[in-house]
């Protein structure tokens, strides 16, 4: 519990939730009834590159993805 104190464990739930929620919306656009083999590749790739840009991120302790986490300290 101590973790999700930190800067790196706020990072973590954030990451978690955004994808949880990024994922919920690609769910609901493959099922969409006048989804196309294209446009499911099209989102499928485009959430693998989000998923990129988001761990590059976290990694680098650059928070621009969260907006909450933002304001933390990165220097702990």
């Amino acid at each position: 519990m101590i973790l999700l104190m930190t800067t790196d464990g706020k990072a973590y739930v954030s990451y978690l939730e955004d994808i949880i929620e990024k994922v919920c919306s690609l769910n609901k656009q493959l099922q969409e009834a006048d989804a196309t083999l294209c446009d499911a590749k099209a989102k499928i790739f485009g959430f693998a590159t989000f998923l990129s840009l988001c761990r590059s991120s976290l990694l680098s302790k650059s928070y621009v993805q969260f907006s909450w986490l933002k304001e933390c300290d990165n220097t702990k």
